[in-house]
């Protein structure tokens, strides 16, 4: 005899809500073991591997790759041993075309409250069924969407909130009611005579990013600060230490000077190194120090840290920030090695940028931009002469930050960075 388990999506933390599946590790009649691979889910600009709790034989995947789950909702099914099952009653199983009504995929039809839709046997006839869950209900009501209009993307039609989101970008918030006259209507036109459009669904990198930016300019009020800062020493400096770290097996570069500087800056001042809490009129001030490095790949942007960057010498830096990068572009990005972020830098000089304004990566408060280091005409000692110039934008949240403030720490980062002596003797 065997039993069923019910494996859901755990909380792998920082209020993480839902996550899409990657890949499954298994299928439908495979063993697993305790710990074994079971499924990967992408999370928030992060990819976890997330292993099996019990040994088991799967006999149902509940979401297939590509489609997002809330955490708690089931993902697979497995038999078990007597004893280690955990079904119960109404959980949320895969949805069955033939019976929907006993499964939480039900044929309400109503949007618009969270009574359930009434309506006379002759139309409950005519009318399928709208499969989609309960979240994905209450999503569509919070945005006066019918889901009557949508076509499901999920297993038998299923509706996904992802369904729900494109249905919004396509066409806004669609008036549904019924048209006065057909011929009044006006036609669509015809492919060949408009201006061609096609739709792709975001990634979840893509998602996540544009949340945490919406998030970002509606909580925090932003000012930017530009300077420039005579590189040459630094530029010398690198040079001569850069066949040194290759026996090293790293890659010096500017980056790991920038951070290494960063981080003095944010124990010098640890407003930098801060997150607010309206809610109880607080600063919380981070005891440790991780410097973000928003990193640009073909998966998307994403922000690992290196940790501790206080403590570490500029080759360990660089150690890291390499690995890192390679990692993103992976697209294997755990979510420990994005968490607990500090403060960021954003780096649009690599590709030939100067100033510009980074929006602060939230819950953090302040953001450097790192733009490109050219020629440029400088005055020294009376004269103009040519050197390397470092462009650097620094965005701050005003609430905790103030201009004076901001400027004495990008004042005092310039003296770091023009004189790496200094920066490794201080920093």
């Amino acid at each position: 005899m065997s039993e069923t388990y019910q494996f859901k999506l755990p909380d792998i933390g920082e209020g993480i809500a839902e996550g899409t599946v990657g890949e499954w590790h298994v299928k439908v009649g495979d063993q697993v073991k305790e710990d074994g691979d079971l499924v990967q889910i992408e999370n928030d600009k992060s990819v976890e591997e997330i292993p099996s709790p019990v040994d088991g034989k799967v006999t149902k995947i509940l979401v297939k790759e590509g489609e997002t789950a809330e955490v708690g909702q089931v993902l697979v099914e497995l038999a078990v041993a007597d004893g280690q099952g955990n079904a119960e009653t109404g959980a949320a199983l895969e949805p069955k075309q033939e019976t929907p009504s006993q499964t939480p995929l039900t044929s309400d039809h109503s949007t618009t409250n969270d009574q359930p839709a009434t309506s006379t046997p002759a139309k409950q006839d005519h009318q399928l069924p709208v499969l989609a869950m309960p979240a994905v209900r209450k999503y569509a009501r919070d945005h006066s969407v019918d889901l009557s209009q949508i076509t499901g993307s999920g297993r038998h039609g299923q509706i996904l909130k992802a369904d729900v989101d494109n249905f919004l970008a396509k066409d806004g918030v669609v008036d549904t009611a019924p048209a006065k006259s057909t011929a009044t209507a006006t036609p669509a036109p015809a492919a060949s005579d408009g201006w061609p459009e096609h739709a792709e669904k975001m990634s979840p990198v893509r998602k996540a990013t544009a949340k945490a930016m919406i998030k970002s300019v509606a909580e925090i009020p932003m000012i930017n600060i530009f300077d420039q800062v005579d590189v040459d020493k630094l530029w010398d400096h690198r040079k001569k230490y850069k066949q040194l770290a290759k026996k090293h097996g790293v890659h010096l570069t500017f980056m790991a000077y920038l951070v290494k500087a960063l981080a003095a800056i944010m124990k010098e001042y640890p407003v930098f190194n801060a997150k607010v809490d309206m809610a109880n009129h607080e600063i919380h001030y981070r005891d440790y120090v991780n410097v973000g490095i928003a990193t640009d790949t073909d998966h998307g942007l994403y922000v690992p840290n290196v940790k501790h960057a206080d403590t570490k010498s500029l080759f360990e830096i660089a150690g890291e920030i390499m690995d890192n990068t390679q990692v993103a572009k992976d697209g294997k990005l755990s979510h420990d090695q994005m968490a607990h972020t500090g403060m960021t830098i954003s780096n649009i000089g690599s590709i030939g940028g100067g100033f510009f304004t980074p929006l602060i990566n939230w819950p953090e408060v302040a953001i450097l931009g790192m733009g490109r280091i050219a020629d440029e005409p400088v005055a020294k000692d009376g004269r103009v002469t040519v050197a390397k110039v470092l462009k650097l934008s620094l965005t701050v949240d005003h609430r905790i930050i103030d201009g004076g403030t901001a400027q004495r720490a990008m004042n005092r980062l310039k003296e770091l960075l023009a004189d790496p002596e200094l920066l490794l003797m201080e920093a």
